[in-house]
């Protein structure tokens, strides 16, 4: 965070320039004015007020939503694999779903607009984010939902539990940071297995991979993990503002291996529709490469 000489007063308070730089070279500021500081067991988090973007959760000096554009990133991080699935073919099908990560809540917000989910686990390992983000960004979705169960705990080794296990998921969606601090255990060949290990015959799995401009290790790293699990992976895309690079990689696997490339039920998100989801698994030619070394 930088606060030049040119600071000004917003209707919030005082607002300077934070600056955010991934990688380290490139820098990215958005003139906001700060709402909450926070240290909690896990990273630093902050809250911040922008005039276009609305509220902004920082964790670790590193953006990870706001409220202006949230909805491009949580609708296909959600919507693709749920509706991309064979199950959803199924009319008469109830799923379950496991959400890895996603403190801001508003993965389970989406994954809540289905009446076909019957059931929705989120696991957070900082529960001062999910206080927080409910506090201030209010994107989240109804933890009181009878469906709903949320689980403060290590996301990586629920998976682990063989409790779990017994009970397999039809759809996890892994919501992690970038693999630094408390995001860097969600990214190892172990984890892959366990997921594995928790998914229904014809589940899905996804993972946010990065901004593929600036982050092609990522991708190829989440690529490459659940190749070797899975066999075969589906790589699609969504232009996110806020993200440094714009572009947003996404990693999807089936346990079947059948292909998520086309929705299989109707349905239109603020972003989100069927041909938003076809268009999406479009990759560019940099892309294919990076994905083939």
């Amino acid at each position: 965070m930088k606060k030049p000489d040119g600071s000004s007063l917003g209707p919030s308070g005082p607002q300077w320039w934070f600056e955010e730089g991934i990688p380290s070279t490139i820098r990215h500021g958005l003139k906001m004015a700060l709402l909450h500081t926070e240290r909690t067991p896990f990273q630093q988090m902050e809250i911040y007020e922008h005039d276009v973007l609305g509220r902004v959760l920082v964790l670790d000096g590193i953006v990870q939503t706001t409220q202006g554009d949230e909805y491009v990133y949580h609708e296909m991080l959600t919507h693709v694999p749920l509706l991309g699935c064979r199950t959803a073919k199924d009319p008469n099908r109830r799923i379950s779903v496991l959400i890895i990560g996603g403190g801001d809540g508003g993965i389970l917000r989406e994954v809540l607009r289905h009446d076909w989910v019957e059931r929705a686990v989120m696991v957070e390992i900082d529960e001062a984010v999910v206080r927080a983000a409910a506090e201030y960004l209010q994107i989240n979705g109804d933890y009181e939902d009878p469906r709903v169960q949320l689980v403060i705990g290590d996301g990586s080794a629920y998976v682990k539990s063989a409790e779990v296990r017994q009970c397999p998921f039809d759809a996890i969606l892994v919501d992690s940071p970038d693999p630094v601090g408390p995001g860097l255990k969600l990214f190892s060949d172990k984890f892959c297995r366990d997921l594995a290990a928790c998914l229904s015959p014809a589940g899905v799995v996804v993972r946010q991979s990065g901004v593929a401009a600036y982050q092609s290790d990522v991708l190829q790293l989440a690529a490459r993990q659940m190749c070797q699990v899975f066999g075969d992976v589906e790589v699609y895309r969504a232009a996110v503002p806020t993200y440094i690079g714009g572009d947003m990689a996404f990693t999807l696997a089936t346990k079947d291996n059948h292909s998520c490339a086309r929705s299989n039920r109707p349905f239109e998100g603020r972003y989100y529709n069927s041909d938003v989801h076809a268009a999406a698994f479009a990759l560019p030619s940099d892309w294919r490469k990076h994905l083939s070394s």
